[in-house]
């Protein structure tokens, strides 16, 4: 019987009385969780001892149990101290869509694809909390914890010298403790021993933990096999989450991880299913932070087609929100269409045939709802790595992306004034800050670019 490892500590194990009975569970490997939920009578049957004692211990087992869970959950008072309080991150804009900013006793979650400037928005936060308190800070110091490499000191550096009233009010990388994790077993000790003692040493002096990133050692060296590996890691996870939000809400600090990304792909199925809101994979889209177009693909792709021929009134919208890949198509056709009337040469045929992206494709307003299902020029698929389990512990997420939309000269019109044979000429980079759900702010979507002084909010226009 698993006693011995669920209550090491229990007057059971110690009782002569109930030995025998032990040693029988230990033989037919029944254990704590079946004794709590079986009745005694099924229990005699499969253990073959009386009733009787079955009884007797299963109702003192409960007993402990419940005393044990009510001493968990203490119910504690509630002071000044226990309210979560935020710092700045530096911009303004990015601060008011958080509701103030970054905030304590919560876990943040930063996410997105490689290069989308996750470690670029933590590095700039470690360096924010050190600002004093008028200024939105803790003036208080920072735990950056690696697991993709050593902290670049160079960029932090780069970000000091960019903002003079970081240097002027003490801000330093001095401030910041750092240390990198090489595998899973070196961040499992770090999180579960030096981490705690670290803040018992500094207690109040450290108000952000940084772990970047938190699913990188765990995707790869966890064992994915079958079911029980699954519901292993579901119960490793949770069990990660808890000690860290117990470690935010006992020194009062804020924890920001980032996390990597996978791929869903969108599979089809041999036949037509009603996707219910009440699924798992309905509402998935609004926890990961699809846009609505993926969404509604998504729901509606395997749903019979007299689901998928009803859309919404403005359904040409769902397929053409996030690119400008129509825009392009049209400003070629039309040059292409000028240059053959005045026989120009200012456009090659080879730049022609290289500016349209081969995955993306025209919808036009002459097909149903149903046909263009099936021609989404780009589905959404990437979701955080660690699952529900892990969401669910979090206050904030945060999805950082990084996409390409039509450049200046496209959309004024002047594509005929370019004589370049280079068709990247014709897109322009889009990052967007995207709070995906929070405790203390409504989604919201912020365009950013990357400078030297770190993340920066810029209006869409740009």
């Amino acid at each position: 019987m698993d006693l011995y490892d669920e209550l090491p500590q229990s007057p059971l194990l110690c009782e002569d009385e109930f030995l025998p009975l032990l040693e029988t569970c230990k033989r037919f490997q029944v254990s704590v969780v079946e004794f709590l939920s079986l009745p005694p009578k099924e229990l005699a049957r499969q253990l073959q001892r009386s009733i009787n004692e079955i009884t007797k211990f299963q109702e003192l087992l409960i007993s402990e149990f419940e005393e044990q869970l009510s001493r968990c959950n203490q119910i504690k008072s509630f002071d000044e101290a226990d309210i979560p309080v935020s710092f700045t991150t530096t911009d303004v804009s990015i601060d008011e869509a958080l509701g103030g900013g970054i905030f304590t006793h919560s876990i943040t979650e930063i996410f997105g694809e490689s290069s989308s400037g996750k470690s670029q928005f933590l590095m700039q936060l470690c360096l924010s909390v050190q600002l004093p308190l008028d200024m939105g800070g803790f003036k208080a110091k920072c735990v950056y914890i690696t697991t993709e490499g050593d902290l670049p000191t160079q960029r932090l550096e780069t970000m000091l010298l960019a903002r003079e009233e970081l240097s002027r009010h003490g801000v330093s990388q001095k401030n910041v403790y750092t240390v990198s994790c090489c595998d899973l077993i070196n961040q499992e000790h770090i999180l579960n021993v030096q981490l705690p003692i670290l803040l018992e040493q500094n207690e109040g002096a450290i108000k952000l933990v940084i772990i970047d990133s938190i699913s990188h050692h765990m995707r790869v060296e966890l064992p994915t096999r079958d079911y029980r590996d699954y519901q292993d890691n579901k119960f490793y996870i949770d069990n990660m989450a808890e000690k860290l939000l117990d470690l935010a809400h006992r020194h009062s600090v804020a924890i920001v991880v980032a996390n990597q990304v996978s791929d869903k792909p969108l599979q089809e199925s041999l036949e037509p299913a009603v996707s219910e809101m009440t699924h798992y994979e309905y509402q998935l889209g609004w926890l990961v932070g699809w846009k609505n177009s993926s969404m509604l693909h998504r729901q509606r792709y395997n749903g019979p087609k007299s689901q998928n021929n009803v859309g919404p009134p403005n359904y040409e919208n769902y397929f053409s929100e996030d690119e400008d890949n129509k825009l392009i198509n049209d400003e070629v056709a039309r040059v292409e269409k000028l240059c053959e009337t005045k026989n120009s040469g200012l456009i090659s045929n080879n730049l022609l045939r290289h500016s349209k992206r081969p995955i993306e494709h025209e919808v036009t307003k002459t097909h149903s709802f149903d046909d263009q299902m099936f021609k989404k020029r780009k589905i959404d698929q990437r979701v955080p790595n660690l699952g529900l389990s892990w969401a669910s512990h979090l206050s904030t997420r945060i999805l950082l992306s990084k996409s390409y939309k039509a450049s200046p000269m496209i959309r004024r019109g002047e594509l005929h004034l370019y004589s370049g044979k280079d068709p990247s000429a014709f897109w322009q980079v889009r990052r967007i800050f995207k709070i995906v759900f929070s405790s203390y702010a409504e989604p919201k979507e912020i365009p950013f670019v990357i400078t030297k002084r770190g993340i920066e909010s810029v209006s869409d226009n740009m």
